[in-house]
């Protein structure tokens, strides 16, 4: 991970929170009075959660949203402009929030995005670590950089091209629109446009918390292109396997 450090930042407003319950982990991004946009001290947040998550075996799913009316509006202008406009200090943030980024979309959880409001430049970039996305269906969703005078710098686009292929990734990065819940569907940004975002990741969450933990994360990483031998071979006749066909012949 880079080796810069915006704790030697003021902190700004805002945290990013973390909650494990049982099997499942909850990330709250909350700085309600600036659309919580990231702040040098959330940036620390996320990277100490990533850190956190990737040390536990016993999580399988993990919710990401944010508080109040928004998911996240990005960078924190303010931040921005008063500690972070130097070549050296951007390429340090760039550095730094796509190691983070990285690492969390290499956790082998399943990664659940609950969008009620904006989700805006770096916010459209951390949905990007997303394995699902819930949008409500007038929530504002786009990779707005380019109408800042910037592009992605946390991993973002590289994630986009990924999802929704070249051709589509660069109308959406040159367009810098912002699209509603129902547009960003369209556009693969998002995959599910509701009217309550956070009542369905939490549904979904619930439906994975049902089944076994090491199963669970095992489809993630075939999912993400770890061979699938070892980890069949891990979880064949282990104690879960052996529960769930008990209670099949108990059924019979």
């Amino acid at each position: 991970m880079s080796c810069w450090d915006p704790g030697s930042y003021p902190r700004g407003d805002g945290r990013v929170s973390c909650t494990i319950e049982a099997s499942s982990a909850e990330v709250i991004i909350s700085s309600p009075r600036r659309r919580n946009a990231i702040s040098p001290g959330m940036m620390v947040d996320l990277r100490a959660i990533a850190v956190r998550l990737s040390s536990r075996d016993d999580v399988s799913v993990v919710v990401l949203r944010g508080e109040g009316a928004a998911f996240c509006a990005g960078g924190d202008l303010r931040a921005v402009r008063e500690h972070l406009l130097t070549p050296r200090a951007g390429a340090g943030m760039c550095a730094y929030m796509t190691a983070t980024l990285d690492a969390l979309a290499a956790l082998p959880m399943v990664r659940i995005g609950a969008v009620t409001g904006p989700a805006l430049g770096g916010g459209a970039e951390l949905l990007g670590v997303c394995d699902v996305v819930y949008a409500a269906v007038d929530a504002p969703v786009g990779f707005v950089h380019a109408a800042l005078g910037v592009s992605p710098g946390w991993g973002g686009g590289r994630r986009l091209v990924a999802r929704v292929g070249r051709r589509s990734a660069l109308r959406l990065l040159t367009e810098a629109g912002r699209l509603s819940g129902e547009q960003a569907v369209d556009a693969g940004l998002v995959d599910v446009s509701c009217t309550n975002p956070l009542e369905a990741a939490e549904a979904h969450r619930a439906r994975l918390a049902k089944m076994p933990v090491a199963a669970v994360r095992a489809a993630v990483q075939v999912a993400h292109g770890v061979p699938e031998g070892p980890l069949f071979t891990a979880l064949w006749g282990g104690p879960a396997h052996q529960a769930i066909l008990a209670g099949v012949r108990a059924g019979r």
